[in-house]
């Protein structure tokens, strides 16, 4: 029993070697330059070993999809346990979510790649399932923040139930991330930029129903959860890692 114990933890701690050393080589080449085969000669283990891991580089894209989910709930869950009502945490989740952008731009781009069928098509359904899993995690303590916010009288909408107004946010956050990824030279980029980030996301949530905050107060929960995204990022990123 320990024998089998000790060879799953083995092939889980060479799993997380692979995908930063895959971060590593995106960050340095760019993903489209990445192969398995560059990636076993990196990580200095055979293609064989590799492809015991990943089947595929969709596979690999999966997983570095999947480790972008488990830092957003580690920050969604940071957030959770503040002392914070629903309509706060629903703010300052918003603003993990961008942040999370900033600090981490490689794996979020991965995970929007991620998201695309012609990756999902080939992927390992087992990492789709794993994947799967956090992203369920995930939406279990974003759906907690809204049911309290609805049931503290901080959420009204007569056109969109909460669910759909979720939905939109994340829309909303995903456009401006995608933005922020493709040049940091963007309107809002930069932190000349944060007054207006944070204006047009306070409109964007106040305008799906939730409770509007003044300025001053989202300036100090962007620093709190600026705080929270970037001490969660840095005790979970290997000293390897660049992002």
């Amino acid at each position: 029993m320990r024998t089998t114990h000790r060879k799953a933890q083995e092939v889980a701690e060479r799993d997380q070697k692979l995908v930063r050393v895959a971060l590593d080589m995106i960050c340095r080449d760019g993903f489209h330059n990445l192969t398995l085969g560059k990636l076993a000669e990196e990580a200095g283990y055979s293609k064989g070993t590799v492809y015991n891991h990943f089947t595929c580089r969709e596979d690999l894209l999966i997983e570095l999809s999947a480790e972008s989910a488990r830092q957003q709930l580690r920050y969604f869950q940071a957030i959770a346990d503040l002392p914070w009502d629903g309509v706060r945490s629903m703010y300052g989740m918003t603003l993990a979510y961008m942040r999370h952008a900033e600090v981490a731009p490689v794996l979020f781009e991965c995970s929007l790649t991620a998201r695309t069928d012609a990756v999902c098509e080939v992927a390992s359904e087992q990492r789709l399932k794993r994947r799967d899993l956090i992203e369920a995690q995930m939406t279990q303590v974003v759906g907690y923040a809204v049911e309290r916010s609805v049931a503290e009288g901080a959420f009204s909408n007569d056109d969109v139930e909460p669910g759909v107004a979720v939905d939109a946010l994340r829309a909303y956050i995903l456009g401006y991330a995608a933005m922020h990824l493709l040049s940091r030279r963007f309107l809002w980029a930069g932190e000349e930029g944060l007054d207006a980030r944070l204006k047009v996301m306070t409109s964007m949530v106040s305008g799906l129903g939730w409770t509007r905050l003044g300025v001053e107060e989202v300036v100090k929960l962007h620093q709190v959860v600026a705080d929270v995204v970037d001490s969660v990022a840095a005790q979970h990123a290997p000293d390897s890692h660049p992002e």
